[in-house]
C-alpha cells in the first residue's frame, strides 16, 4: 500500500511539473511572437510613411506661376495668375477677351508675359492717335527706363546691346522660346555664346 501510495505521489509531482513547464514555454513563445509582431508592425508604419513623403516630393509641382495687370480695353480688367511661359494672348484671354473697340494690331500677342508686367490693350482710336505708345508694355524697351527688356525685346533691339550682335541675339530668342521667359537677368548667361564678361557689359542695360 505504501508502494502504490508513493508511486502515485511521483506521478503527480511529475504530472505538476510537466504543466508547469508547458504552461511556462508557451508564455515565452507567446511573448516572443507578439515581439516579433510589433517589430514587424512598426517596420511595416516607418516603410509606409518613407513612401508617403517620397511621394509628396515626386508629386511637388514645378511649374511656377506669375501674375500679370491686365488692362485697358479688355472685358475683366485685373490682376491673373499664368504659367511662367505663359504669352500676351493667354493673359487676356484670363482678362475676358479684347472688346469690340481693342487696336488688334496694337499689341503683339505671341510675346511672352514676365511676373509683375502691366499689360495694356489701346482702343483703336488710341491707336489711330499714336497715344498709346506710353501705357501699352508690349515694347520691349520701357521709357522710364530706356533698358532693353528681355522677354519682349526682338533680334534687333537686342542688338543695340554692347556685345551683341545678330548671332547672340538669335541665340537669346532661341533660349526665350525653347525655355519661357526670363526669370531674371542673370539666366542670360545660360544663353550660348553669353558668357560672364558680356554679361558684366550689359546687366545695367537690360530688365525683365
Amino acid at each position: 500500500m505504501k508502494v502504490r501510495n508513493l508511486w502515485k505521489r511521483q506521478l503527480l509531482i511529475t504530472f505538476c511539473i510537466f504543466v508547469f513547464c508547458f504552461g511556462t514555454g508557451c508564455e515565452q513563445k507567446g511573448e516572443s511572437f507578439q515581439e516579433v509582431t510589433l517589430q514587424e508592425t512598426e517596420q511595416s508604419l516607418n516603410e509606409t510613411e518613407k513612401n508617403k513623403e517620397t511621394e509628396e516630393i515626386h508629386d511637388t509641382p514645378k511649374t511656377t506661376s506669375i501674375y500679370v495687370y491686365v488692362c485697358g480695353a479688355v472685358n475683366n480688367t485685373g490682376v491673373y495668375e499664368l504659367k511662367k511661359d505663359a504669352r500676351i494672348y493667354e493673359a487676356i484671354d484670363c482678362a475676358g477677351g479684347l472688346r469690340e473697340d481693342a487696336a488688334l494690331s496694337a499689341v503683339n500677342q505671341a510675346e511672352y508675359v514676365s511676373d509683375g508686367q502691366q499689360i495694356y490693350i489701346p482702343t483703336q482710336e488710341e491707336y489711330n492717335a499714336g497715344s498709346f505708345s506710353e501705357m501699352t508694355t508690349s515694347s520691349s524697351t520701357d521709357s522710364s527706363d530706356g533698358k532693353v527688356h528681355l522677354n519682349t525685346a526682338t533680334k534687333d533691339e537686342l542688338k543695340t546691346l554692347s556685345g551683341i550682335g545678330e548671332s547672340r541675339a538669335e541665340s537669346i530668342l532661341a533660349y526665350r522660346d525653347s525655355h519661357g521667359a526670363f526669370q531674371s537677368i542673370e539666366e542670360l548667361m545660360n544663353v550660348e555664346g553669353i558668357k560672364e564678361g558680356i554679361y558684366e557689359k550689359i546687366k545695367d542695360q537690360i530688365a525683365l
